[in-house]
């Protein structure tokens, strides 16, 4: 959705950041002078006014030029504005000039000034508020020509920030920046991008600035290529930053059910919502919960480093001719993925950090940790008779909470196998080794680590476009660490699901799943929460019917149901009804 207003149009009247409803009246007159030379100077004049009281009046003034390598791009606005409890003032000038150096290649050499300063007055006591802010910065950059798609820039540039104190601004902090920028995109095949800062903070007066004297950097590098007309393409993505870091905490608020995430499973039955109590919905119905996170009062200086890449290893790129034979018909058959994603923050121990594998998700240094490592080898992935994928994907996740650490870690193997009897029949068989943990020291009964097996074997049957059958059978084996447990679970699923299409403005579908359990152990607990899937041992019976139909060209109107009955517990029927607009 479009915003109807500048995103700091708030900031820029001296409002708060939430305004109560109010009738407002806005009057805007404007002025320029303007010649063939790009020189033009405008005048603009502003009155903003509220039916609560508040009256502001903004007198703007902008002089750009562009004339002889010379380019001035200036404005002085200012801002006086009156409220029911407090005036104040606003004042941003900017003078930015630069010169094209003709002999040098063409490179820019430029200096830029900014001031901002709203002062907000309290009418009974005729001093500043706490909102009030005043900062001041100087810049001076070299930047080479803008019109080659090869571009380098560097910018030096010091900021000072004031805070009020009576009715004063005092002075309290400094800091020193220097900024280098690159982006190489002359070679359509090799694309570089490069933006890194680095910041020194300097406390003028400790009395006044909340600030500590710290140093610390910020910086983004990214490379894209595609080699060879395909065969090789991806990107190599890294960051790396420091600063400061809140712990976190957070709490489950509930919401209307199928609004949520989260389940809360009363596995003490006491009757009272605790944090271990909370698990990942396996059901619409039972996502009554969401989880917000609440920023603390306790900070941590932290490094932050990043690191992703993804390659595409395809050698049907160039061997895509009809009449290949031997090796060359076998490469072309081949496809590899493979991608990882790494977000690491540790806890500052007096320099940057910059590799993004140094810490294990057990090393106590981490704050917060995430790694996605995914591995994908096809074979005949273009044929529509047959073929098969074989994947690896692997992910670790830390989080330092205000109870304790929390890691979470997933390594899955898959297999999928696809054979085309006929335009109308594919088999597929599905085949996983898995594992599955959650380790969680201050929580003990959330504690698992579970083995997972299963194998899957599928027929779909489609006629046309009206309609498609699928039909499977799913055996699966899970198995708890005998250090945190000894559960086990085996579970046999028959699935039937169906679609049928009406034209083109009404479709039909049905699934029904019937899943019976052998469980060895209490169905009350997380473990058994995440090995049953949501379900209970013994038989567990699941059905859905839905029903979609288009009304007009952008409106649709669904209907669903779903039911299930879980083991011995009393069966559960969920309805739903939604109107769909399509833009």
């Amino acid at each position: 959705m479009e915003r109807l207003r500048a995103v700091e149009f708030s900031r820029d009247w001296g409002l708060p950041l939430f305004s109560l409803p109010a009738d407002e009246n806005i009057l805007k007159a404007t002025a320029e002078l303007k010649d063939k030379n790009n020189h033009s100077f405008s005048y603009q004049f502003t009155n903003y006014h509220r039916s609560d009281n508040y009256n502001g009046f903004q007198n703007a003034i902008y002089h750009i030029v562009n004339w002889k390598g010379w380019q001035m791009n200036n404005q002085f606005i200012t801002t006086n504005y009156n409220a029911a409890d407090n005036k104040g003032s606003y004042l941003r000038p900017v003078i930015d000039i630069s010169k094209q150096l003709n002999n040098f290649k063409k490179w820019r050499l430029g200096v830029r000034y900014a001031l901002e300063q709203n002062a907000a007055k309290d009418k009974n006591l005729d001093t500043l508020l706490l909102g009030s802010f005043s900062f001041d910065s100087y810049a001076i950059y070299l930047k080479s020509d803008e019109t080659k798609k090869n571009k380098y820039g560097i910018t030096f540039f010091t900021r000072s920030d004031k805070y009020p104190v009576g009715k004063n601004f005092i002075r309290g902090d400094r800091s020193l920046n220097l900024n280098l920028q690159t982006e190489l995109l002359a070679n359509p095949k090799r694309q570089f991008y490069l933006n890194t800062t680095f910041r020194k903070l300097q406390v003028v007066n400790s009395a006044v600035s909340k600030q500590k004297e710290d140093k610390t950097i910020l910086g983004r590098a990214e490379y894209v290529m595609n080699e060879w007309k395909g065969l090789l393409t991806g990107n190599v993505l890294y960051e790396v930053g420091a600063g400061q870091e809140q712990r976190r905490d957070f709490a489950y608020l509930e919401v209307p059910a199928g609004q949520g995430q989260y389940a809360w499973i009363d596995y003490n039955n006491d009757g009272v919502q605790q944090l271990n109590e909370f698990e990942l919905a396996a059901f619409q119905d039972q996502a009554k919960f969401i989880r917000v996170l609440t920023p603390t009062n306790d900070f941590i200086k932290a490094n932050f480093v990043t690191f992703n890449y993804r390659l595409d290893i395809s050698p049907r790129a160039i061997l895509n001719a009809q009449n290949l034979k031997g090796m060359k018909k076998f490469l072309s058959r081949l496809n590899l993925v493979t991608s990882l994603q790494t977000n690491k923050k540790s806890i500052a121990q007096g320099s940057f950090e910059f590799n993004p594998f140094k810490y294990g998700v057990s090393d106590t240094a981490l704050i917060t940790s995430f790694s996605d490592f995914l591995n994908i080898f096809s074979f005949n992935r273009f044929s529509s008779k047959w073929g098969f994928d074989l994947s690896n994907h692997r992910t670790n996740g830390k989080s330092l909470l205000t109870y304790g650490y929390e890691s979470r870690k997933l390594n899955d193997w898959l297999l999928k196998y696809r054979w085309n009897l006929s335009r109308s029949i594919l088999l597929t068989l599905n085949g996983r080794k898995g594992t599955n943990a959650l380790y969680t020291p201050q929580f003990a009964n959330r504690n698992y680590q579970l083995s997972i097996y299963s194998i899957e074997p599928t027929i779909n049957f489609i006629r046309g476009t009206s309609f498609r059958i699928v039909t499977s059978y799913k055996l699966e084996n899970k198995k708890n660490l005998p250090i945190y447990g000894t559960e086990r679970s085996t579970s046999n699923a028959i699935n039937i699901e169906s679609k049928y299409n009406i034209l083109q403005s009404t479709s039909i579908n049905a699934k029904f799943t019937f899943n019976n359990i052998d469980y060895n152990s209490s169905p009350n607990t997380t473990v058994s929460y995440i090995m049953l899937d949501g379900l209970l041992p013994g038989k567990n019976f699941l059905w859905e019917l839905g029903l979609s139909k288009r009304l007009i060209n952008n409106l649709e109107l669904n209907f669903n149901y779903n039911g299930r009955k879980a083991g011995t517990a009393n069966t559960v029927h969920v309805g739903r009804v939604g109107i769909t607009a399509l833009f």
